[in-house]
């Protein structure tokens, strides 16, 4: 094609796009719509490893002001992709990322998701439980690790083989879904000391405030049926995925963290276990190599920073 029989064909395209936006708006726009949506379906078979395509990316979802709901799904799975990928760059050199982080929490926050869980979800988990336990005799007086994923991937009894330990964790879990479960899972089992990790309702966008008040419930309702028994608070961790969970997910843990330990200054039997110190560096980042690939979930290096932290707590409250 010649350079000539190009300019003529620009032209005219030019000339093509003018007259639709002069005489039918709503053409143009259609128009615009269909780039927009051929736009997204490119991004969504590229790897889009690098950040300017990412902004890039970003850039054309936020300018939709209803995307539908595969838009909304290629976004989520978009996204988890770049950040998985980019997670540790990301907690070394946040400052590299500060326009693409702050774009994707504009359009996270713009369409956010209810995560307000059915709390029966865990029904099969839970008997489960019930199986297990009325094939076996569970020790009395027990350490009852009660939590989410962070106590489920603890492996509790070898952690700690000389306490009569009861491990009652269930990924995902709420604390409003632990009170739902109450009965079952703490209970029934009369422990002498519970050890307590939830961070769920934060990462789901829950405030400190809503979270802090379900602690108390659930700590009230320990306190009220086991009043000797011991409660420990284990703080909520940092992860290398919190800013991509959500623009306050990191601040609120903090925030939390600062309510539960006054809280827990104030009530007798209750003590609140800082396990986040040894999981930072010197200049305040967090460790990566304590971490499953996933960067939330601790592997085995991580809990061996947990497990003394806790020891030296339990072994002090029975020598009391």
């Amino acid at each position: 094609m010649s350079s000539l029989y190009k300019k003529k064909s620009n032209l005219h395209l030019t000339f093509r796009i003018d007259y639709f936006y002069l005489k039918n708006q709503k053409m143009i726009r259609l128009l615009l719509l269909v780039l927009v949506l051929s736009c997204t379906t490119i991004y969504s078979q590229e790897k889009l490893e690098n950040t300017i395509d990412f902004k890039t990316f970003l850039t054309v979802i936020s300018k939709k002001e209803a995307p539908s709901s595969a838009q909304l799904s290629l976004f989520n799975k978009t996204s988890w992709r770049y950040w998985k990928t980019n997670k540790l760059d990301y907690n070394l050199h946040p400052e590299k990322y500060r326009k693409t982080i702050a774009l994707y929490h504009e359009i996270q926050e713009k369409h956010k998701k209810n995560h307000s869980p059915k709390l029966d979800r865990f029904e099969n988990k839970i008997n489960e439980f019930k199986r297990f336990d009325n094939r076996n005799t569970l020790a009395k007086n027990a350490v009852l690790f009660i939590g989410s994923s962070s106590i489920v991937y603890w492996e509790t009894s070898k952690s700690f083989p000389d306490f009569p330990v009861i491990n009652r964790g269930f990924g995902g879990a709420s604390i409003p879904e632990i009170l739902y479960y109450y009965n079952d899972i703490i209970k029934k089992h009369t422990p002498a000391l519970v050890v307590l990790y939830c961070d769920i309702d934060v990462e789901n966008g829950k405030s400190p405030q809503f979270a802090v008040q379900a602690f108390q419930k659930l700590i009230s309702k320990i306190q009220n049926d086991f009043p000797t028994a011991e409660v420990l608070l284990l703080a909520m961790k940092p992860t290398l995925i919190d800013d991509f969970l959500g623009k306050a997910v990191r601040k609120n843990k903090i925030t939390s963290n600062k309510m539960l330990n006054n809280y827990c200054k104030q009530h007798k039997n209750l003590h609140f276990i800082d396990i986040t110190k040894p999981m930072l560096q010197p200049n305040g980042s967090i460790r990566s190599d304590i971490f499953l690939s996933d960067g939330m979930h601790l592997n085995s290096l991580g809990y061996t920073l947990w497990t003394p932290i806790l020891r030296k707590k339990i072994l002090a409250l029975k020598n009391n």
